[in-house]
C-alpha cells in the first residue's frame, strides 16, 4: 500500500500544480483594452492510468501514465515519488473525444454488465487502475474490482487511448538494486 500511497501523493501534488491558474500580462503600459490581464488554464489532468504487481519484479518496472486534456503525457514509475521518465504529446482532439464518448456513461451500469474484476498481481500479473478526470468527480476504474473487457466500448475506447499513449515510450527495464 505503500507505493499506491505516494503515487496518491504524487499525483495529488501534480495535479493542485497543474489545476492552477496561469496569468500572462501585457509588459508594455497602456489603457487599451487589448493590454488587460488574460488568464488560461494550466492544462488538466484527463487519466491517470497506473499499472501494478508482476511488472514490480526485479524492479520497480510498472508504468503510470498521466495523460493532460492538452494531449501531453507523462510516464512515471508506480510508485516512485521522481520526475517523468518520458514526456511526449498525443492529439489533444483524441484526448476530448475519448472524454466526450464517457459522458453518457453510467459506470454504475457498467460494473455491473462487465462483472467483477480478479487480483492479476496475486499472480505475478498486472493490475490497473484508471482515474477518470471529466466532467464532475473524477471515476476510478479499478481492475481488481470489475472486469476491464475489451468487447464493453468503455474498455475498447481506453486501451485505444492507451495504444497511442504507451506509443510515446516505455520504460526501460531497471533492476532493483
Amino acid at each position: 500500500m505503500i507505493g499506491v500511497e505516494s503515487a496518491m501523493t504524487r499525483f495529488l501534488t501534480r495535479t493542485l500544480v497543474a489545476g492552477g491558474l496561469l496569468l500572462s500580462m501585457s509588459a508594455c503600459g497602456g489603457s487599451d483594452a487589448t493590454d488587460a490581464p488574460t488568464i488560461a488554464t494550466a492544462p488538466s489532468v484527463a487519466l491517470e492510468y497506473s499499472e501494478i504487481g508482476g511488472c514490480q519484479m526485479m524492479g520497480p518496472n510498472c508504468a503510470t501514465y498521466v495523460v493532460y486534456d492538452s494531449g501531453k503525457v507523462e510516464v512515471f514509475r508506480t510508485g516512485e515519488n521522481a520526475a517523468a521518465e518520458i514526456t511526449g504529446t498525443i492529439p489533444p482532439a483524441e484526448v476530448a473525444a475519448w472524454l466526450q464518448s464517457l459522458e453518457a456513461v453510467d459506470f454504475d451500469a457498467l460494473a455491473t454488465a462487465v462483472g467483477p474484476g480478479e487480483c492479476q498481481s496475486c499472480v505475478d500479473g498486472v493490475d490497473i487502475t484508471a482515474t477518470i478526470h471529466g466532467a464532475g468527480e473524477p471515476v476510478v476504474l479499478d481492475s481488481t474490482k470489475l472486469r476491464f473487457d475489451p468487447a464493453n466500448g468503455v474498455f475498447a475506447g481506453l486501451e485505444r487511448l492507451m495504444t497511442d499513449v504507451r506509443a510515446v515510450g516505455q520504460l526501460d527495464l531497471r533492476q532493483r538494486g
